[in-house]
């Protein structure tokens, strides 16, 4: 088994990471839309996850990130979590339009390749989402076990399953790509335990 952190075409976000380097990092950050009325970001609906698109100089959050520079919210950044909502990106959407206060758990992570030899089940029940997989649960398996040699790159429920042998863009066509037997090089958006 290998691990590929590489620069693959069509995903920018990839990156030559040291192990020491976690692949992910989640915090919690409290923003309230009291003063201005607007998060004032751009936000992306993603599967399981909002993606921040842009940040406008003035709104909620630029006001964190003005008082929170250790963890301050940049563009590229995952909403995993709601005010305690997760698991569907326009429930959560919803809740961040509708409440004023807002507790939210936040990821950056880069993605990474896996490569496992698969005969028989590969020991992963997953969430199929219009673009992507999302991991539920992990048990005896490929990726069980690749989780046990490779403790820099863990797959864990909530990570996303972004493309197998190269096929993307759809959740029902990687999980066909994923019942085949051998090889399996799978790209992986790790999300620190993001909702399904």
């Amino acid at each position: 088994m290998t691990c590929l952190p590489c620069c693959c075409e069509g995903y920018d976000m990839i990156e030559v990471i040291g192990p020491s380097t976690p692949v992910v990092v989640t915090w919690q950050a409290t923003v309230s839309k009291a003063q201005h009325g607007k998060l004032g970001v751009a936000i992306v609906p993603e599967d399981n996850t909002l993606r921040f698109e842009r940040l406008d100089m003035q709104g909620a959050v630029a006001d964190y990130n003005a008082s929170n520079r250790g963890e301050a919210v940049k563009v590229g950044d995952f909403v995993t979590s709601v005010n305690g909502v997760t698991g569907f990106a326009p429930m959560m959407l919803e809740a961040a339009t509708r409440h004023e206060d807002l507790q939210l758990t936040l990821a950056r992570s880069r993605m990474f390749r896996a490569t496992v030899k698969k005969s028989g089940s590969l020991g992963v029940t997953f969430g199929v989402f219009p673009k992507t997989l999302v991991v539920k649960e992990i048990c005896s398996g490929p990726i069980e076990k690749w989780n046990s040699t490779n403790k820099h790159y863990v797959i864990q429920p909530g990570d996303l399953f972004i493309e197998v042998n190269g096929v993307k863009d759809n959740g029902t066509e990687i999980l066909e790509a994923l019942k085949a037997d051998g090889d399996l090089r799978i790209l992986i958006r790790p999300l620190g335990g993001a909702g399904y």
